[in-house]
């Protein structure tokens, strides 16, 4: 039987007969909807409650250290994107770029709104993207001097340990 001389049925039957037997079914109509619906849901809740965590372990770690700042806002570490405020807070007064900049928690919140605008998309994420990494590592630089370099570098790409070592360093001192 040559596969080039088949049409794209025959294929298809070739190709469900083939899971059937290695599925050990007898009718393909046994793998229920209900059996993959309920896998994805479950799917769908274990990364929902792992992702609720990672959150709930960032915003524990950027309220702490606001709050140890006297922030009288620091609830907003809890709040999406208003925490990025929270973050600003927390490094305070900066120079970032070369810039010294005096309000350094407005600066991710109105590059998030200046990425909504249609003409300035690309440069306002890509500037987000940048400005929120620099910002973190004002963070590490004020909590871990000698390993903020290091721990940018794992937030970068592991950006799942973010959350871990925001929360780990939440309780150190500030080193000037």
């Amino acid at each position: 039987m040559n596969v080039s001389d088949l049409k794209i049925t025959e294929i298809l039957d070739m190709l469900f007969n083939k899971i059937k037997e290695m599925l050990n079914l007898t009718d393909l109509t046994q793998m229920d909807i209900k059996n993959i619906t309920g896998t994805i849901l479950i799917s769908f809740t274990i990364a929902s409650i792992i992702l609720f965590i990672l959150w709930l372990l960032r915003a524990i770690g950027l309220y702490k250290m606001a709050k140890n700042k006297g922030d009288k806002y620091a609830f907003l570490a809890f709040i999406p994107y208003f925490c990025l405020y929270t973050q600003g807070k927390i490094v305070g007064k900066t120079n970032l770029f070369g810039i010294d900049v005096e309000h350094t928690e407005l600066v991710l919140p109105l590059l998030i709104i200046s990425s909504m605008l249609p003409f300035s998309k690309t440069l306002a994420l890509f500037l987000l993207f940048i400005s929120y990494f620099a910002l973190l590592y004002k963070i590490y630089k004020l909590k871990i001097p000698n390993f903020a370099i290091i721990l940018l570098i794992l937030s970068i790409i592991l950006p799942i340990l973010q959350p871990f070592i925001l929360f780990f360093i939440r309780n150190k001192e500030d080193v000037k």
